[in-house]
């Protein structure tokens, strides 16, 4: 590329009558006095460069001809030094990271933590506002950098990128304060956008524990508090507290304590703006709904047997027809039974989902499911144990049966839909054939590697991409169509990280068998070192301790299942529990 000076600005039609253009906005006042359409202005980098390539290549292939046979050989070593220094380079993930850093986690966001972009119309001044951080707003971009280099980081386990991504994530935390403690700011869809982006970067980063996670979340909630009703009277503000709600829920849920009551009132209202067919809408108020009777039992001083159980049944009757009422076949999947061994196939059969969403959303409504009969379960064995023994009707004789018969089956699903997330089994079923049932081998794990490899030996690999299609289109009252005031991002729900507690769930329930808890911890061991998602280690620690403490009699029944474990400082060997959950996500 040849520099061939500062060209003119001016409008074409100025240029070609070699005149002066003022360049007015919208116009020149040479082109509007003359009643002519003026063709606006030349800003491209490329006026100021000329392409030379062709020419440069011709003189080359000329200068190369005229070689002498001697010259060519020392081409030809020149070219094969130059292949190894590539092949050496290639070996360093440096190689990759050529364009500046902060374009690099952009990218690397959009590319793994979003499903598009919610921005304003190309002809709107708003669209231009924050053009120096690539269009967001400069909070959003810190905090979509910071996640998007923690990511690279993951893949290659390089400190320096780690460093360089604490570094941003102090930066968006700095920024994110200031916009708290500023009414107007604190309002602004991009506050919150920020804030839920910073859990991410906890799920993302954080190897050790949920408490950074936890705080983010609490910070979440009370921006939709002051946010008030007015949130959803947008599409943007619709989509984005009822990501938030789903993240308190979680957080709820593993606090022991009711969702608030702002939050009930302002369900009241959204309501008139969701398709309450579909899947995801509808488990968002069974979550609720099982959140608060989790508080309620934890709560309770003297808690009636009877009334639990019915309470828990009656959202499991929610739970169950879910999927039944919804239009789109994209809500089905297919189970595939395994007539030999397959490696990373636990059990005798796999499940195969059309899209991401459809395989997250079963596991969501799956995992919700088994802390319903989980309790329905612990409170009959419960009742068993009392002097006298209560709940001795048949009834529930039948029922803890049936409760167990359905933790089995739910736990099962849920260990059979990782196969296809983490790309061991292909995205589309096989071809039926007559082949007879021979599978007795039980799940035999694969020996990890000795040693991390900080370069991949192939390309990354993400939990959404081994599907026909990644999403089921978002309902339209979720969508702006040209309403939005802010270039935001489209966060894939979780980024996987829910399919993630899914199967930690699996792994943790009171009734799960020690060969699917050692396949639990081998899928979590993958994925956090094949698809860089460091919360799964934290998943991992965690059922590897529960595992020790269950074995050691340190964690005696209660009502609500404790799936992660107490903090060891907490652990009182042969003491009653009050079944609280002190970390995050049950």
């Amino acid at each position: 590329m040849v520099y061939r000076g500062r060209p003119s600005t001016g409008c074409k039609t100025c240029r070609q009558r070699k005149v002066k253009c003022d360049e007015r906005p919208g116009g020149c006042i040479k082109c509007e006095d003359r009643k002519l359409p003026c063709p606006g202005y030349d800003r491209t980098v490329d006026a100021f460069f000329h392409d030379e390539t062709a020419k440069v290549t011709a003189k080359a292939k000329a200068k190369l001809s005229k070689l002498q046979p001697s010259d060519l050989r020392d081409v030809d070593d020149a070219d094969e030094e130059m292949a190894i220094v590539l092949a050496d380079a290639k070996a360093s993930p440096r190689i990759h990271l050529l364009a500046p850093l902060v374009d690099q986690g952009i990218s690397y966001f959009m590319a793994n933590h979003a499903v598009g972009l919610d921005q304003p119309s190309t002809s709107s001044q708003a669209y231009n506002k924050h053009l120096s951080t690539n269009g967001f707003h400069p909070m959003v971009s810190a905090t979509m950098t910071a996640i998007g280099i923690a990511g690279i980081a993951n893949i290659y386990m390089d400190s320096e990128l780690r460093r360089e991504a604490t570094q941003w994530y102090l930066r968006a935390i700095r920024m994110a304060n200031e916009a708290i403690s500023s009414p107007r700011d604190v309002r602004k869809d991009t506050t919150l956008v920020a804030i839920n982006l910073l859990t991410m970067f906890e799920a993302t980063f954080n190897q050790d524990d949920f408490e950074g996670w936890s705080n983010h979340v609490d910070g979440a909630a009370l921006l939709v508090k002051a946010r008030g009703r007015d949130q959803i009277y947008t599409a943007a503000g619709r989509r984005m507290y009822l990501h938030t709600v789903g993240l308190m829920t979680i957080n709820c849920m593993g606090k022991g304590v009711r969702i608030p009551n702002y939050i009930d009132k302002i369900n009241e209202e959204i309501t008139e703006h969701l398709d309450m067919d579909d899947p995801r809408t509808a488990f968002f108020f069974l979550h609720l709904k099982s959140a608060n009777l989790r508080a309620h039992i934890l709560n309770s001083k003297t808690p009636d047997l009877k009334d639990i159980i019915d309470q828990a049944l009656e959202l499991d009757a929610m739970a169950a027809p879910i999927f039944q009422n919804a239009a789109s076949p994209d809500w089905r999947y297919e189970t595939v039974p395994c007539f030999d061994k397959i490696p990373g196939v636990f059990g005798h059969y796999y499940h195969v989902y059309p899209t991401h969403s459809t395989a997250q959303t079963w596991n969501w409504v799956r995992y919700t499911r088994i802390y319903l009969h989980d309790i329905i379960r612990n409170c009959i064995l419960a009742g068993f144990a009392m002097s006298p023994p209560t709940l001795v009707e048949p009834k529930y004789a039948t029922l803890l049966g049936s409760s167990t018969q359905m933790l089995q089956q739910l736990q099962g699903d849920i260990i059979a839909s990782m196969p296809q997330f983490l790309h061991d089994t292909p995205m589309t079923p096989p071809v039926p054939t007559d082949h007879k049932f021979t599978n007795t081998v039980p799940f035999e794990l694969p020996t990890p590697p000795t040693t991390p490899d900080n370069s991949p030996s192939r390309d990354q690999m993400h939990f959404f991409t081994n599907f026909q299609r990644e999403n089921i289109d978002l309902p339209g009252e979720l969508l702006n169509r040209d309403t939005a005031t802010e270039r935001l991002p489209l966060v894939r729900v979780s980024g996987g990280y829910s399919s993630v507690w899914a199967l930690f769930v699996a792994g943790a329930m009171p009734t799960a068998s020690a060969a699917s808890q050692d396949y639990v911890l081998h899928c979590l061991d993958r994925v956090e070192r094949d698809f860089g998602i460091k919360q799964a280690s934290v998943f991992a620690k965690a059922l590897r301790y529960k595992r020790q403490l269950v074995n050691s009699g340190e964690m005696p029944l209660s009502l609500c299942p404790r799936y992660l474990p107490p903090d060891p400082d907490e652990v009182t060997p042969h003491r009653d529990s009050d079944g609280r959950v002190v970390d995050v996500s049950d």
